[in-house]
């Protein structure tokens, strides 16, 4: 397998051994397998997928529909964080949570955030996928990007019947 690794990426994920990344431009997204130009996996942190989905969000639409239009197979996102982390910030010295922001003159709520991730599920048929830390995302990621790389060369392992 060969990871593509957008140019972008300041502090790439790391793949186990015996995987060959190359950095290059891959037409949307931040990794992709060499030579597959149907689908890309997209890396965001907490507070750039909050900031996507407020502020961003028309724009980011418009990258959803370009890539509908440019035959993506499937579209991935794998956020840097927790579910809950996404929808509420907690307060120092266990004093409970609170919404966070998406910044000046942006409304950000824990109802706003699970209907933009809804809204991708259902409209825009992004799997949107949330791992505790880089280590977890990058994990996520090395699995998707394998079962993508056996759905391209023709090898389909379903799990057993338990």
């Amino acid at each position: 397998m060969h990871v593509v690794i957008d140019t972008r990426e300041q502090t790439p994920w790391v793949f186990p051994e015996g995987v060959d990344v190359s950095v290059g431009t891959v037409r949307q997204g931040d990794y992709a397998l060499r030579g597959d130009n149907a689908f890309s996996i997209e890396r965001k942190s907490l507070a750039d997928f909050r900031g996507t989905v407020v502020r961003g969000w028309d724009r980011f639409r418009r990258e959803l529909l370009r890539m509908d239009l440019a035959g993506f197979a499937q579209k991935v996102i794998i956020v840097e964080g927790d579910f809950a982390d996404y929808c509420f910030k907690e307060l120092p010295d266990g004093e409970g949570i609170e919404e966070p922001s998406a910044g000046a003159d942006e409304v950000f709520t824990p109802s706003l955030a699970a209907r933009r991730v809804a809204e991708l599920t259902i409209f825009h048929r992004v799997a949107v996928l949330f791992a505790r830390d880089e280590g977890i995302a990058a994990a996520l990621a090395f699995q998707i990007l394998l079962q993508r790389q056996n759905q391209l060369t023709g090898i389909v392992k379903l799990p057993k019947d338990q």
